[in-house]
């Protein structure tokens, strides 16, 4: 029989006879050249369409808000640590966090102000000023309110100095 394996006389494969050939099959599938192509095509349409999937404006006001969180318990904390009164000044462009009238240094980088300029499209309401005095207790208790396109976020500042966050995360504690 062309192109088959002989066998031997306990069944198994045995050599080819002279005049027979095994038959060559191919195997089925991809080239290098086919694979890379695929993978530029798959990535030219992600970076053209992910963007209108995926609106990142939302972010802007929750990560104002996070960042109004953060200054207003930084404030309490120095407060507390220091002994000297320390405010929260949320104004129409930027907030930040003064002691006597002054910028503090940013705890992250030391060589710079803690001035959070606001993002275009980003308000805070009210537009005043927190002092906490030791241990930390504010004069005021505003509700502020972070709006951004597409979100908005209340921080709250209350009588004991708990300082906390709620709006498009969830629902606010009692």
């Amino acid at each position: 029989m062309a192109g088959f394996l002989d066998m031997d006389r306990d069944g198994s494969p045995g050599a080819p006879d002279r005049g027979s050939a095994v038959p060559v099959v191919a195997i089925a599938g991809y080239t290098l050249l086919e694979l890379v192509a695929v993978l530029i095509v798959v990535g030219i349409l992600a970076a053209v369409l992910a963007p209108q999937f995926i609106d990142g404006s939302g972010f802007t006001g929750q990560t104002t808000a996070d960042k109004l969180l953060v200054a207003a318990r930084y404030a309490e904390t120095l407060a507390q640590n220091q002994g000297v009164t320390t405010s929260l000044v949320v104004g129409a462009n930027s907030f930040s966090v003064t002691q006597n009238g002054v910028a503090v240094a940013n705890p992250t980088l030391q060589s710079q102000s803690l001035i959070v300029p606001l993002p275009t499209n980003v308000t805070i309401t009210p537009l005043t000023t927190v002092s906490f005095v030791r241990p930390g207790v504010p004069n005021s208790t505003p509700t502020f309110t972070v709006a951004g396109p597409g979100s908005t976020a209340q921080v709250y500042v209350t009588a004991t100095g708990y300082i906390y966050e709620c709006g498009s995360q969830g629902a606010c504690p009692p």
